[in-house]
């Protein structure tokens, strides 16, 4: 079910206007109160078909920190445009060294294929993800950045799914109350 809706997802992003579309999110996620509150953010580097994120890293008022596949895991390392290089899955990685201490991580933008209006996403299905938040002794806003048209009515959530708090499309902010 999830590799149909998967599939469905990337073949329906491969014919969205990404930036137009990016653009409306990062200008909803920067007005965010969670977002202004926020210094230590977590993010990720996007592939071409995803929300692009990159214009957060201009904002120089927060700290923000990349991953990397290591093994089945993810690190997280500071960002620095400098140190960067194409890793697993051909996406940009840091090359700086990892942290260990998350306790002061106020924001996680979490990338998705897909995502449901009840908090749930939909990943690439290797579960890096869903293992690190779960790993999390600390609870930072994890915030699910998706195009509106990836939004479903279910993407048939499992146990181990872990719930964003909120979901920013071009269209709408979702609140998830939990």
């Amino acid at each position: 079910m999830k590799d149909e809706l998967r599939k469905k997802a990337l073949s329906i992003r491969k014919n969205l206007p990404v930036e137009q579309y990016s653009s409306i999110i990062m200008h909803k996620l920067f007005s965010l109160p969670e977002y202004s509150k926020s210094k230590n953010i977590l993010s990720y580097y996007p592939l071409k078909s995803e929300v692009n994120t990159l214009k957060c890293f201009e904002d120089k008022t927060k700290n923000w920190y990349l991953p990397r596949v290591i093994n089945e895991t993810l690190e997280f390392c500071p960002y620095e445009s400098s140190n960067l290089k194409k890793g697993s899955f051909n996406i940009f990685e840091p090359c700086s060294s990892k942290i260990d201490d998350f306790s002061n991580i106020d924001m996680i933008i979490i990338p998705a294929v897909a995502a449901d209006k009840n908090g749930y996403r939909l990943g690439y299905g290797k579960g890096f993800y869903d293992r690190f938040l779960y790993s999390l002794k600390s609870s930072p806003v994890k915030v699910i950045l998706i195009f509106h048209d990836l939004l479903f009515e279910t993407i048939y959530p499992e146990k181990h799914d872990i719930k964003g708090d909120i979901i920013i499309t071009n269209k709408e902010i979702f609140r998830i109350i939990c």
